[in-house]
C-alpha cells in the first residue's frame, strides 16, 4: 500500500535512476580530452554516437533519438559536417531528406572514447571488487534495460 504518494518496495531503488546518470556523466567527462581528441558538445556527441550506431539515419530520426528540437538536430549535424565527422548523402526516396553517416575520423574518434570509457568502467569495477561473471550480468542486464526503455518502433 502506498504511504505519501510511494510504495515503500521503491525505497532502495528510488534513487537509482539519479545513480545511472551520474555514472553516465562520470564516463563521459573529459572523455574526448584523455582520448586525445577535441572536445565536442555533449549534443554533438550524441549525435555523433547514434550516427555511428545508425549509419544512413536521418535528421528525423536523431530528433526523436535526443528529444531535441529539430533546429539544434539540425544544427548540430551541420557543425559535425563542418567538423568532417558526418557526411550527408540526399534520401533515396526523397532528395530533401538527408542519410547521415560518420567518416572514417569519426569512426576512429569513437573507437577511441569507447576505450576510454571501457578503461574507466575497468578500473571501477576492479576497485569494486567486481568478479569477471558481476561485469558479465551486469552487462546483459543494462543491455535488456536499455531495451526495455527503447520506443519499440525504434529504427533509423
Amino acid at each position: 500500500m502506498p504511504v505519501n504518494g510511494r510504495d515503500p518496495a521503491e525505497g532502495p531503488l528510488l534513487f537509482l535512476p539519479e545513480l545511472l546518470l551520474e555514472v553516465a556523466s562520470s564516463l563521459k567527462l573529459r572523455a574526448p580530452t584523455e582520448a586525445g581528441l577535441a572536445e565536442l558538445p555533449p549534443s554533438e556527441l550524441e549525435v555523433l554516437r547514434l550516427i555511428s550506431i545508425f549509419p544512413g539515419c536521418g535528421i528525423s530520426f536523431l530528433t526523436e533519438q535526443t528529444k531535441m528540437r529539430q533546429a539544434n538536430t539540425s544544427s548540430t549535424v551541420r557543425s559535425l559536417v563542418q567538423r568532417g565527422l558526418v557526411t550527408k548523402e540526399p534520401g533515396e526516396h526523397d532528395r530533401r531528406a538527408v542519410r547521415l553517416t560518420p567518416t572514417p575520423q569519426a569512426s576512429r574518434d569513437l573507437e577511441l572514447l569507447r576505450r576510454v570509457w571501457l578503461d574507466r568502467l575497468l578500473r571501477a569495477f576492479e576497485a569494486a571488487n567486481m568478479s569477471e561473471g558481476s561485469r558479465i550480468e551486469l552487462l546483459r542486464t543494462l543491455t535488456a534495460v536499455r531495451d526495455g526503455l527503447r520506443p519499440r518502433e525504434s529504427g533509423p
